[in-house]
């Protein structure tokens, strides 16, 4: 006869309660799917300029295009070396804008391609956050004015760019929480 010892019951009441308290407490998993998807989204959006279906979130105007790249018709330009010809300055503003007329405009330094991004100053592309929520975790602005920046270039451009993530991104999240979720369980 063999006698049979197991201490199996306790090693399931462990795994159950370690699996309940992350069904109580999800925010460790949530934060981390968040955080990991968050330099994704903020490439497609600030750098790559794409909506959440992966196409061009639109085309900026010629009148645009002068204030980003700071190409006004009374910019400097540089007029010897290797440099010649380049941008030195973006000028200064004219008797269209009467308040600041004779001060220097500022130069953003951004490039000439014409593919509309969110980002100017970068100041929003800067904000963009991981946010807690009542819900657990998601991608935001700290700043309320980004999010109505964001919310206003989804209604001009018609397009979902910040509120649904692509395909990619959801996989991404999905592949996050799957492989997270069991190192998580083994800490506590």
């Amino acid at each position: 006869m063999i006698n049979y010892n197991s201490n199996i019951n306790v090693v399931v009441k462990t795994q159950l309660d370690k699996i309940k308290a992350l069904m109580d407490n999800p925010d460790p998993i949530l934060r981390t799917v968040a955080l990991t998807v968050l330099p994704e989204l903020r490439r497609r959006v600030h750098v790559d300029g794409k909506d959440s279906a992966g196409g061009q979130i639109g085309t900026y105007s010629p009148g645009y295009m002068a204030i980003r790249t700071g190409n006004f018709q009374n910019s400097g330009r540089v007029s010897r070396g290797a440099n010649a010809g380049k941008l030195k300055n973006a000028g200064s503003f004219t008797k269209a804008a009467a308040s600041k007329e004779g001060t220097s405009r500022p130069r953003y330094n951004r490039t000439s391609d014409t593919k509309v991004i969110l980002s100017l100053t970068r100041q929003m592309e800067n904000d963009m956050s991981v946010v807690a929520t009542g819900k657990g975790y998601g991608i935001g602005y700290l700043n309320k004015l980004n999010l109505q920046k964001a919310k206003w270039c989804e209604e001009t451009y018609g397009k979902k760019i910040l509120s649904k993530l692509t395909k990619d991104e959801v996989e991404l999240a999905k592949q996050t929480a799957t492989e997270f979720t069991p190192e998580y369980l083994k800490t506590l």
